[in-house]
């Protein structure tokens, strides 16, 4: 059977999706940056391990811009437990 495999925006390495979290943006101006717990949010997603160490590369290196595309809020997002 297939897994998909994605990419960390903080680290940059590949994982099954499984091993990830899916953070989506929100459709409200401007645009915030949610975890997606369900996976299934419509719109362009960006993956991330589960650990404050690669949130805090993603945010370092203003990769959610890069991934999203546009400019982001991303100052409320935390690692969910």
């Amino acid at each position: 059977m297939h897994t998909p495999v994605r990419t960390c925006i903080g680290c940059r390495t590949t994982a099954p999706a499984h091993d990830l979290v899916r953070i989506a943006l929100t459709q409200t101006e401007p645009p915030r940056a949610i975890f997606d717990r369900a996976k299934n949010l419509p719109g362009r997603g960006a993956w991330l391990h589960h650990t404050p160490e690669c949130l805090d590369l993603a945010l370092k290196k203003n990769a959610l811009a890069r991934a999203f595309r546009t400019r982001v809020e991303a100052n409320e997002l935390v690692i969910p437990a």
